[in-house]
């Protein structure tokens, strides 16, 4: 996740963190967004990378927008889940992504910052605006971001969305495992996401698929399984230069996976656990 500024005054360590040089695995590319003619400079930017064959962008696929990061630091910004309720603006954000994007294009949301966002049902006004545009998806955390990590999702205003929507919908939140997933798709979703599960335990993304096509569960990885995952992990973290504190949230919840604990984890609980 980038903000859209540092890419228009070509900052570098976040340009850095581009990376999709292997053409074999899909790459998005995912902004932070709050000024339209900042995300209209940013897309331009991008296409101009991918028409010269920048290896860093030459194999993207998808170009998204996050209005759902529950991060301080982000709201205080004005960005993510703080521009659900301003319908106007996002509007104007969803327009210029769709006109500008060089690639398909959607957004990620929750339900609205807090419980006043959630019950004024400003998630169907930013799923209308996508629909008008004609986005290639929407994904949907069912959650405000005010609730901790630990709150259950809402499904109900998750079936609200998918019932509404004229675009595909991707679901997130609590996607563990095969089983998980497979509710959101028996709901209606096109696809599912899966995000905290997948610290630690790399793996998950093939044991849905094969959950999906055979009902098998996965057999129990092994310490070594972890230990070698871990290596990998380690080498890449170098070689992007991740910070200590997201080094050591990954670290923590690796030695947590060893120990058979495939829950979903929140950073602060890991580091001030």
């Amino acid at each position: 996740m980038l903000y859209a500024d540092a890419v228009v005054r070509k900052n570098k360590a976040a340009l850095d963190l581009v990376d999709s040089h292997d053409p074999k695995i899909p790459t998005g590319i995912q902004f932070l967004a709050s000024k339209p003619m900042v995300l209209r400079k940013t897309l331009e930017f991008v296409s101009k990378k991918i028409e010269n064959k920048d290896g860093r962008f030459s194999n993207l696929s998808v170009i998204d927008l996050n209005f759902g990061c529950p991060s301080p630091a982000v709201i205080r910004s004005g960005n993510g889940p703080a521009l659900l309720k301003r319908t106007q603006k996002m509007t104007e954000l969803l327009t210029v992504l769709k006109k500008h994007s060089p690639l398909p294009c959607g957004i990620k949301i929750r339900l609205g910052l807090n419980n006043t966002d959630k019950k004024n049902k400003v998630y169907l006004r930013v799923l209308e605006a996508a629909n008008s545009v004609g986005l290639d998806y929407i994904t949907v955390h069912p959650k405000t971001a005010s609730d901790s990590s630990q709150d259950p999702v809402d499904h109900t205003a998750l079936q609200e969305i998918i019932d509404y929507a004229a675009i595909p919908v991707v679901g997130n939140g609590f996607v563990v495992d095969g089983p998980s997933a497979k509710k959101l798709l028996k709901m209606g979703c096109s696809a599912v996401m899966v995000a905290r599960a997948a610290v630690g335990h790399p793996w998950i993304f093939e044991e849905i698929a094969h959950y999906l096509d055979t009902g098998a569960l996965p057999r129990k990885k092994t310490i070594k399984d972890y230990e070698n995952a871990w290596k990998s992990y380690a080498a890449l973290a170098e070689r992007y230069g991740t910070k200590k504190k997201f080094y050591d949230y990954h670290q923590k919840t690796f030695h947590l996976r060893m120990k058979g604990d495939l829950g979903y984890h929140a950073p602060s609980r890991i580091l001030n656990g």
